[in-house]
């Protein structure tokens, strides 16, 4: 006759939080000392002063807001494609005009397609 052995649940431990380890990380323990560093004082300074001058660069980036719901469409193009559309669209305007062109055409809106075609460039 076979006998079920039942297994002990154990209690579960708290997984600490980002927070807690930061602060855990951060805060010594009263009463202990400084550690020593264990480069020579010429390392040292030579370490502060790249540190200082890796965080004095620039200031951190301020997060934009999103604007709305939007998706990313991504689709390959050759090299030669992808020049001949930034050549047409003039420079940092390249995504707005393929957006813009994409739309209007699913849209049917030849308006737009012909007011499209009318503001690239000239192939030189």
């Amino acid at each position: 006759m076979k006998t079920k052995t039942q297994t002990q649940k154990k209690p579960k431990t708290e997984t600490p939080t980002p927070a807690k380890t930061q602060a855990a990380v951060a805060a010594p323990k009263p009463g202990a000392k400084p550690k020593a560093s264990r480069l020579s004082p010429e390392l040292q300074a030579a370490k502060d002063r790249a540190i200082t001058k890796r965080e004095g660069k620039r200031p951190p980036k301020e997060m934009r807001e999103p604007e709305g719901d939007l998706v990313v469409f991504a689709f390959r193009l050759a090299p030669e494609e992808r020049d001949l559309i930034h050549k047409a669209a003039g420079p940092a305007r390249a995504s707005k005009f393929v957006r813009a062109l994409a739309v209007a055409a699913a849209c049917h809106d030849e308006a737009a397609i012909k007011l499209l075609l009318q503001s690239t460039k000239p192939a030189a």
